[in-house]
């Protein structure tokens, strides 16, 4: 069970919430983390109206296709729109004909600081769709652009470093042993971003296993 990862999410949401009328999350996609969505979603409901979700990168497919962020969140998390109608979801319209404007319209929508950020390392060391020798890496003015991927779908739309880095609180995802060993790679040379992106979080919260205790690191 991830309910010591739940429980540290409900308090950091809660504690937001006393110094503001909402709180800002940001959700990441993948497989590896539908089976934390299934168990949160059972604990969400209590302060959906005051949370505002947006996404850290989408695929550019349809909002129904199984390759969308959107579809997963919806489906486990929100559980087909049962919680996402009590709380306010954009989503990165990625299936629009112009990615560019798209980018610039959701970079529109975002707080100056996310109150707390999710993401999933992938076993290339990416984190949301910023992969290896990205030029994304490099952005420092835009909050959200298009990239292509090295694998399909090859069209993506993505948070840039400055989103990450302004966020208060940051947890990433790696599960399993073989995404334990790259962040243990990254380790060995912190300031090469550019070979594994997920450099840009080491200093955030990592998550190996969802039983395990929750050492949270100060906020940014």
């Amino acid at each position: 069970m991830a309910i010591l990862l739940i429980n540290q999410i409900e308090k950091e949401i809660l504690e937001t919430l006393e110094s503001k009328t909402v709180c800002s999350v940001m959700l990441t996609g993948g497989n590896s983390v539908i089976s934390f969505y299934s168990q949160w979603s059972q604990y969400l409901e209590n302060c959906l109206s005051h949370i505002i979700f947006y996404f850290g990168d989408e695929r550019c497919v349809s909002p129904s296709s199984v390759d969308s962020n959107f579809f997963t969140v919806n489906k486990y998390l929100f559980n087909h729109n049962r919680n996402s109608e009590l709380s306010q979801v954009y989503r990165i319209r990625a299936e629009s004909d112009n990615m560019e404007a798209e980018a610039a319209r959701y970079s529109l929508l975002l707080p100056n600081s996310i109150d707390i950020l999710l993401l999933s390392m992938g076993h290339d060391g990416h984190i949301a769709s910023l992969f290896p020798n990205s030029p994304a890496l490099l952005e420092t003015e835009r909050k959200v652009v298009p990239v292509t991927g090295p694998k399909a779908p090859f069209k993506r739309i993505t948070i840039t470093p400055p989103v990450i880095q302004a966020a208060k609180q940051v947890y990433v995802l790696a599960i399993g042993e073989e995404k334990k060993c790259k962040y243990e790679e990254a380790l060995l040379d912190p300031d090469d971003i550019n070979s594994i992106p997920a450099r840009l979080v080491l200093n955030r919260t990592w998550i190996f296993d969802l039983n395990q205790e929750i050492d949270v690191c100060p906020k940014s």
